[in-house]
C-alpha cells in the first residue's frame, strides 16, 4: 500500500500474527503508516515464533504474533538486526 501511496487489497494466509493479516489496511491506519513508517520489513513465521518463545521464557509474557513482529525483526538474523 505504501509504494502505491493508497490502500490496495492484500493476500493473506493463516499466520501466528493473525492480528496483522489484513485484507487491505484501512484509510486511518494507511494515514499513520504514510506519515511515521519509514521501511516495512516482513519476517517469517520461524522468526516469529522464536520471538514469542523469547518474550515467554525471558520476559514471563504471551504475545500474540503481531505483538512479537518488532521484535523478530530485530532479533539476531532479524530483517532490521543490522549496524546502521
Amino acid at each position: 500500500a505504501l509504494p502505491a501511496g493508497e490502500p490496495v487489497p492484500a493476500d493473506t494466509a493463516p499466520t501466528l500474527a493473525d492480528g496483522l493479516a489484513v485484507p487491505q489496511v484501512g484509510p486511518h491506519a494507511f494515514a499513520v503508516a504514510r506519515h511515521w513508517v519509514d521501511e516495512v520489513v516482513q519476517v517469517s513465521e520461524r522468526e516469529l515464533a522464536l520471538a514469542m518463545l523469547r518474550l515467554v521464557e525471558g520476559q514471563k509474557v504471551i504475545v500474540e504474533g503481531g505483538g512479537a513482529a518488532g521484535l523478530a525483526a530485530l532479533l539476531p538474523g532479524g530483517q532490521l538486526d543490522r549496524a546502521d
